[in-house]
């Protein structure tokens, strides 16, 4: 069952992720011909790309975290012994939880206090606090995805290479 769960969100993400690399290539497509062909454009088009890029980066590194594709440093990884690599994998995916956590927390209260300011885009007039829900969205789903990795590296259980690479 959370196979499956696990499989659907990872669907999920990178469909979402897709829509939003899919539309903005065309929004900006079609306001840059307007602009240049018609000597005109839309006004919202920028605005619009620059908050589905937000989104595409947040959910994006849950993508990554997820296929372990996520940047970091591994020199100390290359020279521990195996029973050090898999000390540090364990530590560093300790801090990568609580780093989640604490951006979840942080993150959805700035969003929050925005909706209770009633702040709005400047050209979409979309409420703000909307765009900002890229930012606990995101690091929720990065907290799932580095929860899972530490439950298996601390339990030496390893996916498969046909799980490892959904999508």
């Amino acid at each position: 069952m959370w196979g499956r769960i696990d499989r659907a969100l990872g669907w999920l993400e990178e469909t979402f992720v897709t829509t939003l690399l899919l539309t903005s290539s065309v929004i900006l497509f079609v306001n840059i011909v307007a602009r240049y062909v018609f000597n005109t454009g839309f006004v919202w088009a920028e605005e619009l790309v620059r908050y589905e890029i937000i989104w595409m980066v947040f959910i994006g590194s849950s993508v990554a975290v997820r296929k372990g594709i996520h940047i970091g440093i591994d020199v100390l990884h290359h020279v521990l012994p195996e029973n050090g690599k898999r000390a540090l994998r364990i530590a560093v995916g300790v801090i990568c939880v609580a780093f989640c956590v604490v951006l979840l927390v942080f993150s959805l209260e700035l969003a929050m206090q925005t909706r209770s300011f009633g702040q709005r885009s400047s050209a979409m007039q979309m409420p703000f606090w909307i765009i900002q829900l890229a930012i606990p969205i995101g690091a929720a789903l990065m907290g799932v995805r580095f929860s899972q990795k530490l439950w298996r590296d601390a339990t030496g259980r390893h996916r498969d290479a046909k799980t490892e690479m959904l999508g």
